[in-house]
C-alpha cells in the first residue's frame, strides 16, 4: 500500500493533466513555465511534471498567500 503511494507521488504527469488540476487556462500554465515559475522538464517540446514536487509547489504557495 505504501509502496503504490510512492509511486502515485513520484508520477510524472503532461501538460494536459496539470492546467485542470490547477483550473488554469493552458496558455498560462504555458506561460509560468517559460518564466520559470512552475517546477517542470522540457523533454523535446513535452512539458513533464513531477505530482510529488508540483504538490509541493502547490503547498508552498498556499502558505504565501496566507
Amino acid at each position: 500500500m505504501v509502496h503504490e503511494r510512492e509511486q502515485e507521488d513520484n508520477s510524472i504527469m503532461r501538460a494536459e493533466e496539470v492546467w485542470p488540476m490547477l483550473r488554469i487556462g493552458r496558455n498560462t500554465l504555458y506561460q509560468w513555465c517559460e518564466q520559470g515559475r512552475i517546477p517542470h522538464k522540457k523533454v523535446g517540446r513535452v512539458l513533464l511534471f513531477s505530482r510529488k514536487r508540483l504538490q509541493e509547489w502547490i503547498d508552498d504557495n498556499e502558505n504565501k498567500r496566507r
